[in-house]
């Protein structure tokens, strides 16, 4: 399939940052006959596409701090009049850090940077949430392991402990969440985590199942108005329970819509977000999860239900005429197959998830984070990736583990 001849009077797009949600921006952009450029990290798998420019960055240094070279040295010269498009938490701190100075070059992503300065930090995200007077819950504040002890007989367990600045800690570990069960075992993972220096919160965890996952999106104007609605479910995560989404599917809930309308009003946000509520059993309550200013993994998911959000932001900030908004496709689904499987294998051997009802969910409209014929090589390039990693673990695994192994395979 051919792609669209680029249009010279539009201005490029420059992505920051993001995965999946990036490739999905960047081939909605390029449809219309945009240049889209993306900065950045070799392995973000938006590299591959032939829908987009990637660009790599000289150096070794911080990832903010080659954008910003690039963008005001010669080869950023040459796209003056480019909006700037975050699609991952470093390019919103990007944004905020740097909109008066490149303000004037380039086209900035819309929003209210106080506001964006909250949502990248968890507890300051909990606080306007119940300024807001939206439920959330209790979270603690805590830097030292003396903080962890002060506050340890007061929490309810299990409890989890997660940074304030997520995109921050994934630089140290790969998990978003940890688990703690009680006193002794909550002061054993901070001092895991102490080193890093990264500043933590405790959190009260929500009981219950995945299927208590929902989400509202949408796009506030200067007006702090509304421009679109739309909700979804995410009944299906891996690891269960503190994951990444798996599985997700389009609704309409006017609960959840309402709800995050009041919180996005409430706190003045501008611009795009995703809020996240998860149903809590013991009073029937929604409350506030998280809170995402930009594009989301599951973006490709409110395209193909006929919400480009891309345009949205991009035409917004071109002063273009909108996209149409005012409807989506309901029951629509997103599903990262591999993960899907081993999310279902877990829900199933804990009697939450039985075959028929799990083959019955993938049997409905299905889009995917990645895949395209008319742009396999994002995908083929994780495939291959994800194989190449398999085979090293295999290499590096010692004569004792293969001895386990054959154990556990022995009828």
């Amino acid at each position: 399939m051919l792609k669209p001849k680029l249009q010279p009077s539009l201005p490029p797009a420059i992505l920051l940052g993001g995965g999946a949600n990036a490739l999905s921006v960047a081939r909605n952009l390029r449809w219309q006959g945009i240049l889209v450029l993306a900065l950045g990290n070799p392995e973000h798998s938006v590299r591959f596409s032939r829908f987009c420019q990637w660009v790599p960055l000289s150096g070794n240094g911080d990832i903010q701090e080659r954008w910003f070279e690039w963008l005001t040295g010669s080869d950023g010269k040459r796209f003056r009049g480019a909006a700037i498009i975050p699609c991952g938490d470093d390019g919103l701190e990007f944004v905020v850090q740097h909109r008066a100075e490149l303000a004037n070059d380039f086209l900035m992503y819309e929003a209210n940077d106080e506001v964006v300065e909250a949502m990248l930090d968890k507890a300051k995200t909990h606080a306007l949430a119940k300024k807001a007077n939206v439920p959330a819950p209790e979270v603690w504040i805590v830097n030292t392991s003396n903080d962890v002890r002060r506050i340890m007989d007061a929490i309810h367990y299990p409890c989890g402990l997660k940074p304030r600045a997520s995109h921050e800690f994934k630089k140290y570990f790969k998990e978003k969440l940890f688990v703690a069960n009680g006193a002794a075992e909550l002061l054993r993972v901070f001092e895991k985590v102490e080193p890093f220096k990264q500043e933590m919160i405790v959190t009260e965890l929500i009981p219950g199942g995945d299927r208590g996952y929902c989400s509202y999106y949408s796009y506030l104007d200067e007006n702090g108005q509304p421009l679109f609605h739309f909700t979804k479910r995410k009944p299906r995560q891996y690891p269960n329970g503190f994951g990444t989404g798996t599985f997700h599917i389009t609704d309409w809930n006017p609960e959840v819509a309402e709800l995050g309308l009041k919180f996005f009003q409430g706190i003045g946000l501008r611009g795009l977000a995703c809020v996240e509520f998860k149903r809590d059993p013991r009073d029937g309550k929604l409350k506030l999860i998280e809170c995402n200013h930009r594009f989301t993994e599951p973006n490709e998911l409110l395209t193909q239900c006929g919400l480009d959000l891309a345009a949205l932001v991009y035409n917004k900030l071109t002063k273009r005429q909108l996209p149409k908004l005012d409807s989506y496709r309901r029951g629509v689904s997103l599903v990262k197959t591999w993960e899907d499987i081993l999310a279902f294998r877990q829900l199933h051997n804990n009697g939450e998830l039985t075959w028929s009802e799990w083959l019955r969910s993938l049997a409905r409209p299905q889009c995917f984070l990645y895949f395209k014929w008319w742009d396999p090589m994002p995908w083929v390039s994780l495939f291959y990736s994800y194989w190449v990693r398999q085979f090293k673990k295999i290499l590096r695994r010692g004569p004792s583990d293969k001895h386990r192994d054959l154990k556990l395979h022995q009828p």
